[in-house]
């Protein structure tokens, strides 16, 4: 049996003479029938509104947007809702666009001139109240974002195909507001991040090393928790570099700690620190640096050989302990050893990368 309420929703989302407040009493109707229902009804109701989603009426789209969003966070199919949350979310965009233009061509250069970053998200609130005032309509694009963006966030975590669905509606725009939009900017995060990314890892020092995979991964500071769970693993009498629970928090299959912390056990660097006799730099060099993988960086900055993200580790210059936290609940992360690398196949890796290194050394000779 279809839930009558979803049905009415559904009917009235663009329905003009019915009033704001009658269809926000109708969403509250919704939400009360559907507490306690079986996961089938909740999963019928859920495909009743899901092209509501992608409606005219922007403001009452996003607010479905956020009935959505809980119901995917309590288990409903997040794929149903991904492609009309997407068509929402570029009307929303695209509405929104003026105000974040103006900012750019107004405020921007303020911004730079004052130099004062702890100040600057008082000053972009205080801007988008102003232009809202000018530009009503742009303002409502804004407010829709404003609901739609956490449902989103939730939906995208989940479904990675849907990801690939929203991003190329949605990109242009998103990257526009992403700097005058907090929310925009933790959904983009989301969006960008990589799946089923080729991986070569390798300790220079030991000789030996694997290639995998990963996904998930919002930060680098995550992706070392994983490689030295995954790392650690490789041995067969293995000694832990990272706890079990923090591992879990990491993978987004266990909670998170607020004591949860990081020892870092290597440095972390590049494929272009290892030299052309097959040295990492001197651990005491901290002017190789440059090379390193810094952890509140992402893992598409980490550069690529052969179509491989390449991470090389070495002993640390000095001990780390960080905090860790994971950014996004529902964001599942892991890295997948396809293969460790024999001796020879780490030599290929290894000459690959000084080859490459070579290149861009000669590169960059002839360009000066």
């Amino acid at each position: 049996m279809q839930n009558p309420y979803a049905v009415q929703i559904a009917e009235q989302v663009e329905d003009r003479s019915v009033t704001g407040g009658a269809f926000r009493l109708l969403l509250g109707q919704f939400v009360e029938s559907i507490k306690g229902c079986l996961r089938k009804e909740a999963d019928n109701a859920i495909e009743i509104l899901a092209p509501t989603l992608a409606s005219r009426n922007l403001s009452r789209a996003s607010m479905v947007s956020v009935i959505c969003g809980s119901m995917v966070d309590s288990g409903c199919d997040p794929s149903v809702v991904a492609q009309p949350m997407a068509i929402g979310l570029a009307k929303a965009l695209k509405t929104a666009l003026p105000i974040a233009q103006k900012l750019e061509a107004k405020l921007r250069p303020k911004l730079i001139a004052l130099d004062d970053p702890d100040k600057d998200p008082q000053r972009i609130a205080s801007a988008i109240h102003q232009l809202s005032v000018r530009m009503p309509e742009a303002a409502a694009g804004f407010k829709a974002l404003d609901r739609f963006f956490i449902p989103a966030i939730s939906v995208y975590s989940k479904d990675i195909a849907g990801r690939e669905v929203a991003l190329p509606k949605i990109w242009d725009n998103a990257s526009l507001i992403e700097p005058w939009h907090s929310g925009v900017h933790r959904l983009m995060k989301v969006l960008s991040v990589l799946e089923k990314e080729p991986l070569v890892m390798i300790d220079v020092a030991h000789r030996k090393g694997f290639v995998g995979h990963f996904g998930g991964v919002v930060t680098n500071s995550q992706m070392l928790i994983l490689l030295m769970d995954t790392f650690a693993h490789q041995d067969v009498f293995y000694k832990p570099l990272v706890s079990h629970d923090l591992v879990q928090c990491a993978k987004g299959e266990g909670p998170c700690k607020v004591e949860d912390s990081v020892n870092g056990a290597w440095n972390v660097y590049s494929y272009q620190a290892l030299s052309s006799i097959e040295k990492l730099p001197d651990p005491k060099d901290l002017k190789a640096n440059k090379f390193w993988i810094w952890n509140e960086k992402t893992p598409a900055d980490v550069p690529v050989v052969d179509g491989h993200r390449i991470i090389l580790i070495g002993p640390p210059s000095f001990p780390r302990n960080w905090k860790f936290t994971r950014d996004f609940k529902h964001l599942k992360a892991g890295i997948v050893v396809d293969s460790d690398l024999s001796k020879s196949e780490l030599k290929i890796w290894i000459d690959k990368i000084i080859a490459r290194n070579a290149s861009l050394k000669s590169a960059t000779a002839e360009s000066l």
